[in-house]
């Protein structure tokens, strides 16, 4: 665990406990159920696929064990406006496990709205009551699931937007005290998402603390805000990608359990959600023993899980560059799928290999003695020379 971070309030105040528990939210976005992963070959491109709806079933029961209340999908539930019926059945049925009072889906700018989207309307017409489904910019109330709270969404209604849709929050006119007042908004935060052009509902810190909501909960951005594992009394969340997606995603996945007490003080723990784990990674190697060391490093962690770029560099004997691929297949076999890049990779040159692959005396042989001192011109001029040889 990270230190806890106090960002608004008196810590003093903070630790009177929490009592007259209010609300406790389980908030996720950006599943990016559909994504096709075309890059991958089509064993591997099936089980990530799949591993989208595992981590949906996997979220629901952690927030079952945990007790929350809310169920919170703060946009791009799916990948793209175009999804199997059956897909989107699916994902009804998995969100319906959720035994809290309510699941909150706002469409994002992958999954938007418009109003005329057959994706939306299969879902709604197939969604049960404990589902409600954010597409309007205006006040909904949970009063019916017994809940004291009043939610703000902001909806994306197309892919690109340079203009966000949480303004309309601040002429809200009645903000009653006694509720928990909750943002729900889709869009690159400042300072956490790439968004040069501002073309994806650009939204600043400082527009949405003015906001006089209690809570923001926020989606769109890959990576998880804040940063620590535990918060207190923080109001704006992103929980990132609760299921990495590519080789460039290095975290594991996240989402976030919040706790509102009646006082309206905040607690958040960030949880690990995802399945399966990207990593891309670069070896320097300088023995053989570095060169096997790989092994232990990719084979620990449910290595079965993970997708995995190598790209090696560097100088190993004759014996272990020419054995090299023995342990490729290991990693192949053992790992959910392994790319190996080592045209970096050569043998280190050596007395016993300049004898024996040059005739004594010649000036090849005499050449690299007089380099012997000097790995690195050493194994550039063998490499010159045994290009020359077979040209």
């Amino acid at each position: 665990m990270t230190e806890i971070v106090e960002s608004v309030g008196d810590s003093a105040q903070f630790k009177k406990g929490w009592i007259n528990l209010l609300l406790k939210i389980f908030h996720t976005a950006d599943l990016h159920i559909g994504m096709k992963f075309n890059s991958y070959p089509d064993d591997i491109r099936g089980c990530l696929m799949e591993a989208r709806f595992d981590v949906l079933d996997k979220m629901v029961q952690m927030a079952n064990e945990r007790l929350c209340n809310l169920f919170v999908v703060a946009g791009d539930l799916f990948n793209n406006i175009n999804i199997p019926k059956r897909d989107i059945y699916r994902v009804i049925k998995s969100l319906e496990g959720f035994d809290g009072e309510c699941v909150l889906i706002m469409p994002g700018n992958h999954d938007y709205d418009n109003g005329m989207i057959d994706l939306w309307d299969t879902f709604k017409k197939n969604m049960s009551d404990k589902i409600l489904y954010l597409d309007e910019e205006k006040p909904f109330s949970l009063e019916q699931y017994g809940l004291d709270v009043m939610v703000y969404p902001a909806p994306c209604h197309s892919r690109h937007s340079d203009v966000n849709n949480i303004g309309w929050i601040k002429d809200n006119e009645e903000f009653v005290s006694q509720l928990c007042h909750i943002g729900i908004a889709h869009g690159s935060l400042e300072g956490i998402s790439p968004d040069i052009d501002k073309n994806y509902y650009f939204m600043s810190k400082k527009e949405l603390e003015d906001t006089p909501v209690d809570i923001w909960l926020l989606g769109h951005t890959h990576v998880s805000y804040p940063d620590n594992d535990t918060v207190n009394d923080w109001r704006i969340f992103n929980p990132g990608v609760p299921e990495p997606d590519g080789l460039d995603c290095g975290h594991e996945g996240y989402a976030w359990v919040i706790t509102v007490d009646s006082d309206k003080l905040i607690k958040a723990e960030k949880v690990a959600t995802g399945i399966y784990r990207f990593y891309d990674e670069q070896f320097q190697i300088n023995d053989d023993d570095e060169f096997y060391k790989i092994r232990d490093t990719v084979l620990k962690d449910n290595p079965d899980k993970k997708v995995i770029r190598l790209t090696l560099k560097g100088r190993v004997s004759g014996d272990t560059f020419n054995d090299r691929l023995k342990l490729y297949d290991e990693l192949h076999d053992k790992t959910a799928y392994t790319i190996i890049d080592d045209s970096g990779l050569g043998i280190k040159v050596t007395e016993e290999i300049i004898d024996k692959e040059f005739t004594s005396g010649s000036f090849p042989h005499r050449f690299l003695n007089e380099l012997a001192d000097d790995d690195e011109a050493l194994q550039i001029a063998y490499e010159l020379i045994r290009g020359v040889e077979g040209c």
